[in-house]
């Protein structure tokens, strides 16, 4: 059984890395950063959680970190179904195998999707902040993970990020219509073009 996940664990990293970085519309979630904390994204089902990860990876690699210092890993994964929170260790463990340079040298980032389907991650995540060179980010569907006991689970040792659906700005971002320019300078078109938008964003 540890061959089989240590296997599984080895390959989804190998190939979350090698994976090229999405193309993606910019959310405007406010993201919370204090030294020691991991950062909990909640939020409901399809708000968007998995691609403000992937966001927030993509700028951690912009702003330096290099690709084999960013993981993503997603558990939900019916090879990962009967994982346990001891389990998780291989997934430490298998890293630093791949990346041996990281380990107490540089500071990794995690982002562990759907960490909820693995009974006490919390465990495994406190442990993880206390004892690696890791930035942890998490997120899930789950109850524990769309409410306030996110904060209780990790014994305060996690901040939380809110992914909401898209804003109106947003969903003008995602057709490429975002504004650039006060309101006070559109043309007549360019208003009744966003009144047009506005209904429609509101009619979804």
């Amino acid at each position: 059984m540890e061959r089989q996940l240590r296997s599984v664990i080895h390959q989804k990293i190998v190939d979350s890395q090698a994976l090229a970085l999405p193309t993606l519309t910019r959310r405007d979630t406010w993201l919370p950063s204090v030294k020691g904390k991991a950062t909990a994204v909640i939020g409901m089902r399809r708000a968007g959680k998995t691609s403000l990860l992937w966001q927030i990876l993509a700028d951690r690699h912009e702003q330096g970190t290099a690709r084999e210092g960013l993981l993503y890993f997603s558990f939900e994964d019916e090879r990962l179904a009967d994982l346990q929170v001891q389990d998780l260790d291989l997934l430490v463990e298998m890293f630093y195998q791949l990346n041996p340079t990281w380990r107490d040298a540089r500071r990794a980032c995690f982002f562990l999707d759907e960490i909820q389907l693995v009974p006490n991650w919390e465990l495994f995540a406190r442990r993880l902040l206390d004892s690696e060179q890791i930035d942890l980010f998490l997120s899930g569907s789950s109850a524990r993970l769309l409410s306030r006991e996110v904060a209780t689970s990790m014994r305060g040792r996690a901040m939380e990020a809110l992914v909401l659906p898209f804003s109106f700005r947003e969903s003008l971002r995602h057709a490429g219509r975002e504004p650039e320019k006060p309101c006070a300078r559109f043309t007549k078109a360019e208003r009744s073009q966003l009144a047009k938008d506005l209904l429609d964003y509101l009619a979804r």
